[in-house]
């Protein structure tokens, strides 16, 4: 009732489609056939919770006034006022009150026709009413008989008989309601994923759930939508925050649900309780007349709540919305997982730089420190080389010599390594013609291989422009061919290749480098581009090396966003292939 105690009927969207309410329609003239009645009525239970008469046979005038009409799930009178007759409810009109007589002027239609007087004839205010139900007990119609041919009331054996007659009838419309439910929820769902699907990816478990929450409102018609992470304060209840939560844990341990109304909590599950205080402040404190909180879980863990609010005068929540509530919850689930699964990962990102930027610190603060030394062992080497010396100190001398050119490579190269591992390092980015600095890059090295003995050829394309850093892009040649030309015995051959190769529709450039030298063993081809990595191989250690080449080759191609593979065949020889994309990299966009 409102508030001057007037029956208002609610409103809500008309059950089914054409097709089906002529099916039922079909059903309903055949049970006034099957059980001698003239007028035949049946109610569907809608998915907001509503009953709705979607076919009357034998009743013109009670077409006209009910059909497509809806009226609030009250059950209370059909059960308390009614004869048990072999599963139907057999209400007598001396049985009625005034408050249902109201209930039924409004909802119902008495027809204008005058008593049978007959002896336990039928009163035009008799109701012959059966409850839908399927096999879990769970109600989906309501079924009406009325103005019986033989003008009598009815008798146990004759509701038996009408069963025996008519079952399938009853088994056909509860599938028809039940299809039209399922196919409710299955909208909600669809609608409600459509939401979630509109929310951006990447995000972490917070801004997601806040974001979940917007799109959801309009998706699942309701007025408001919070998906809560578990341990998440929430205003209104911070002292019952672990009480709350704890509930909601033991509903995620046997897959419930709670819905909160003004009076009592509840779910299809268990029986109602009294509502705790904190969750009435909770209504009070967003305006709201019911709520229902599906849990969010994964396997044994909890993650959180879907709660949804309704406003005062909006129906009761019914088991399609909490249904596909649950339904909505598992994929939320799965968010909120990649969502924590993102947090972890920056986390693990953030953490990785941080020891990236020492390392590369670190290594920059060791190669300044050590050119200071280098340099004072230059200028005494060079001092002393004025001088004249026994054999002996000559060797001793040279020896010094060999050792402080090689530290000073190894600090070139530890301070390069650092450079090119640097993403914020800045260096500048243009236009490289990889042909001309390959080959001056190979005529610059030629002198050092014709003293080793190797022979070394480089077949270049013309006019190959890649965008890059052209010192890195000259540094990762000048490996490459040193490289080949140090690990390649004399009589050998190092070959440079140097072509366009497009890879998945990207324009770009490919370089193979090869030799004919010693070779790397398949347990260390996967090692090479480590910094500091020395080959165990007795020929390898002769070679003296610092192990930052490759690694100075692959820091360089990885930050042009490009890619280096290795092929060895241990006394036979090694392959290098690079490509590079001729576009600018992502990290200098």
């Amino acid at each position: 009732m409102d508030d001057d105690g007037l029956w208002v009927r609610p409103r809500g969207r008309a059950w089914g489609n054409e097709a089906q309410r002529a099916v039922l329609h079909a059903i309903a003239e055949d049970l006034a056939k099957r059980t001698h009645h003239k007028v035949v009525a049946i109610e569907a239970l809608r998915s907001d919770g509503y009953l709705e008469f979607v076919a009357i046979a034998g009743d013109d005038a009670a077409r006209d006034k009910m059909l497509g009409q809806a009226s609030p799930l009250a059950l209370d009178h059909i059960r308390e006022l009614g004869v048990e007759l072999a599963g139907w409810r057999h209400i007598p009109s001396e049985r009625l009150d005034d408050e249902t007589r109201a209930w039924l002027d409004e909802y119902g239609h008495k027809p204008d026709v005058p008593a049978s007087g007959l002896p336990n004839g039928w009163d035009p205010d008799d109701q012959m009413v059966r409850l839908l139900e399927n096999e879990d007990g769970e109600l989906r119609g309501l079924l009406y008989l009325d103005e019986p041919w033989s003008g009598l009331r009815p008798t146990p054996e004759g509701a038996a008989a009408i069963n025996a007659e008519a079952g399938v009838l009853f088994e056909a419309v509860i599938s028809i309601v039940e299809r039209e439910l399922y196919g409710e929820q299955v909208r909600m769902v669809t609608q409600a994923r459509r939401a979630i699907e509109s929310v951006r990816p990447g995000l972490g478990v917070q801004d997601l759930s806040r974001e979940l929450s917007r799109a959801m409102v309009e998706a699942m018609d309701v007025a408001t939508v919070d998906v809560i992470v578990a341990g998440s304060d929430v205003p209104g209840i911070e002292a019952d925050r672990l009480h709350v939560t704890e509930l909601m844990r033991g509903q995620w341990a046997r897959r419930g649900h709670v819905v909160v109304e003004r009076q009592h909590t509840w779910s299809m599950k268990e029986e109602s309780i009294e509502t705790p205080p904190s969750l009435t402040r909770l209504l009070d404190t967003y305006a709201l007349g019911s709520g229902l909180l599906v849990p969010i879980g994964a396997g044994e863990e909890y993650l959180g709540t879907l709660s949804m609010g309704r406003a005062p005068d909006a129906p009761s929540w019914n088991a399609s919305e909490i249904n596909a509530a649950t339904t909505v919850a598992s994929d939320l689930a799965r968010l909120l997982l990649e969502g924590r699964l993102m947090e972890r990962q920056r986390a693990l990102n953030v953490e990785l730089r941080d020891v990236n930027d020492y390392r590369r610190d670190m290594v920059l603060t060791l190669a300044h420190e050590l050119r200071n030394p280098v340099s004072v062992l230059f200028s005494h080497l060079e001092l002393l080389g004025l001088e004249t010396h026994s054999e002996e100190s000559s060797h001793s001398l040279e020896a010094l010599d060999r050792a402080a050119r090689r530290i000073e490579d190894m600090v070139a190269d530890l301070m390069t390594l650092a450079s090119v591992s640097d993403p914020d390092r800045g260096a500048p980015m243009g236009e490289v013609d990889l042909s001309d600095l390959v080959r001056e890059t190979s005529d610059f090295l030629a002198p050092m291989a014709a003293r080793a003995g190797v022979a070394m050829r480089t077949v270049v394309a013309d006019d190959l422009v890649v965008t890059g850093e052209s010192a890195g892009l000259q540094r990762m040649v000048s490996n490459l061919l040193s490289n080949g030309v140090k690990y390649t015995p004399e009589g050998g051959r190092v070959a440079m290749d140097v072509s366009r190769r497009a890879v998945d529709g990207v324009a770009g450039v490919l370089i193979t480098c090869t030799d004919t030298g010693i070779g790397i063993s398949a347990a260390e081809v996967d090692k090479v581009f480590a910094p500091f990595f020395r080959s165990s191989s007795p020929e390898a250690r002769k070679r003296p090396g610092t192990g930052l080449g490759l690694a100075i080759i692959e820091r360089v191609v990885t930050g042009h966003d490009g890619t280096v593979e290795v092929e060895s065949v241990l006394g036979e020889g090694t392959t290098f292939t690079v490509w590079l994309p001729v576009g600018r990299p992502r990290a200098a966009r």
